[in-house]
């Protein structure tokens, strides 16, 4: 069985586009730190509807909280996700650039709300432009330099660029 542990805000985002089940495609099972699920997903500037599906988790979700915790600058949240991810061998799913560095020196692979969305293109999953545009709509902060380039990507791979 393939997992992927998921961080906050790819969580957030998928769910706001209306993407998460691109995640059970992709992994079959995603494994959300405590924390996270517990109070970044129920947070009072949560939108309603990540904060509705963090309430009803899908079969495919499993709430854990890691054995061990490496002292950290980062959140709660984020520092659980990456001791996880070691903890479970799997890849984890962050955006936070501080995140997303401090993973990759401890040997975690180490995947984007961007990079989820063109692994689910080019297995035919999504449709990758029309899931940028749903998230260029969000308060996301992704530059337009990486998301062109992914659309521009999709484009290619149809042939249609």
């Amino acid at each position: 069985m393939k997992l992927v542990v998921a961080d906050t805000t790819p969580i957030n985002y998928l769910i706001l586009i209306g993407e998460i089940e691109v995640l059970f495609k992709l992994f079959s099972k995603v494994v959300l730190p405590a924390h996270v699920h517990q109070v970044e997903l129920h947070g009072l500037k949560t939108p309603k509807m990540v904060r509705e599906w963090a309430d009803n988790l899908p079969a495919w979700v499993e709430v854990m909280k890691p054995t061990r915790l490496e002292p950290s600058t980062l959140d709660l949240g984020e520092m659980e996700a990456i001791a996880l991810a070691r903890e479970l061998n799997a890849p984890v799913l962050l955006d936070e650039r501080e995140a997303r560095t401090e993973a990759k020196k401890q040997g975690v692979l180490v995947i984007g709300t961007l990079g989820v969305l063109e692994l689910g293109d080019e297995r035919g999953l999504l449709n990758l432009p029309a899931a940028v545009a749903k998230l260029r709509a969000t308060n996301a902060r992704i530059s337009s330099e990486l998301l062109d380039g992914a659309v521009l990507r999709s484009l290619q791979r149809r042939g249609l660029s």
